[in-house]
């Protein structure tokens, strides 16, 4: 009787092991992109942007021409080697 209550133990852990991985929530579905508008329909006003949206947008200029900078400094570097 002893040795059949470890096995009972047991065999709760793996029906609760298994439950748990069952439990596992399925991933979101892919989001559907938005369609672009007809070319003949009216664009909707945009609202100018904030002080703050138009410095994190001159940041962003400035990181893409930062690296494009590096880029060519380093097909520079690429050439001068051959």
């Amino acid at each position: 009787m002893s040795g059949a209550l470890p096995a009972v133990v047991w065999l709760m852990l793996l029906g609760a092991t298994s439950a748990a991985a069952q439990e596992t929530p399925a991933p979101p579905p892919p989001g559907v992109p938005a369609k672009p508008p007809p070319p003949g329909a009216p664009q909707r006003p945009r609202a100018p942007p904030s002080d703050e949206d138009q410095e994190v947008v001159e940041h962003l200029e400035l990181l893409e021409s930062l690296d494009a900078a590096a880029d060519l400094d380093l097909l520079l570097e690429l050439s001068q080697e051959d």
